[in-house]
């Protein structure tokens, strides 16, 4: 990346998560006997396992996509086995959408896969590097959740 002016720490962190989001999604491989999935598919993965119980509308609402078109996306996820489409227990009339154990599956090894690739770049890093990014994870999550244009909507950050 060229060094043309300094930019305000704003362009840079937007500069450095979009390029970690690329890289992650380009270092992830997909699971045992499984094909690379779209991108789209993916994030409606994480949320839906990260948020067991939201709606396709829910789920479109959060990722900023539109409702049909999530929808298609669900329909293919569980036909693959990847998702659960169940009637709620509180109105018969809402569908709500859980992982099922394939996913979860899944999800283990990508989430491996990545941690891997992480903890080896990591370890490139001088140890004070390596501290200051962990001790930074808190701020940045509650920086995702200023971000997120409704408050409290689901942001796919699975509580340890």
């Amino acid at each position: 990346m060229s060094e043309l002016a300094p930019q305000e720490p704003s362009v840079q962190l937007a500069r450095v998560i979009w390029t970690l989001h690329r890289v992650l999604h380009q270092r992830q491989s997909p699971p045992s006997g499984e094909h690379r999935r779209p991108l789209a598919q993916v994030e409606v993965l994480r949320l839906v396992d990260s948020q067991p119980g939201l709606s396709v509308r829910e789920v479109a609402t959060v990722l900023g996509m539109q409702p049909n078109n999530v929808s298609t996306l669900v329909t293919q996820l569980a036909r693959d086995g990847y998702l659960e489409r169940r009637t709620s227990g509180h109105d018969k009339r809402y569908v709500e959408l859980h992982p099922t154990d394939k996913m979860r599956t899944a999800a283990g090894e990508v989430d491996a896969s990545l941690g891997t690739a992480i903890t080896e770049a990591l370890r490139q890093l001088p140890p004070e590097a390596s501290q200051r990014i962990a001790s930074a994870l808190p701020d940045l999550w509650e920086l995702a959740q200023a971000l997120t244009p409704a408050a409290g909507q689901p942001l796919g950050r699975r509580q340890p």
